[in-house]
């Protein structure tokens, strides 16, 4: 099974503001409101990371438990994916790959 690699989808409107991301999805009108450990997540959905490196990246910066973060952001994906926000798994350009880009 191929590693996955969240990549945010190209074709959406992200505004930062104040540490918090607004996502505007013009294929469906939604628009987003990411809270900032929400925004710092997905900033990181650039296709490159998996979910562990990404919770390794955080832990290291906060200096917050590396298993705590990595639940965080797995749940924090999954809402991303329901809503229509990453590329589907296995479309990034490290998908399958073996270690960062």
């Amino acid at each position: 099974m191929p590693v996955s690699r969240p990549m945010m989808r190209s074709d959406l409107t992200v505004v930062e503001l104040d540490g918090e991301a607004v996502i505007y999805d013009e294929e469906t009108g939604d628009l987003h409101h990411l809270n900032p450990t929400a925004t710092i997540v997905f900033g990181l959905c650039d296709g490159r990371s998996t979910m562990r490196e990404m919770s390794q990246d955080i832990s290291a910066a906060f200096g917050v438990a590396a298993d705590e973060v990595e639940q965080q952001v797995r749940a924090l994906i999954r809402r991303f994916r329901g809503a229509n926000l990453l590329c589907p798994p296995g479309t990034g350009p490290g998908d399958g790959a073996g270690g960062r880009g």
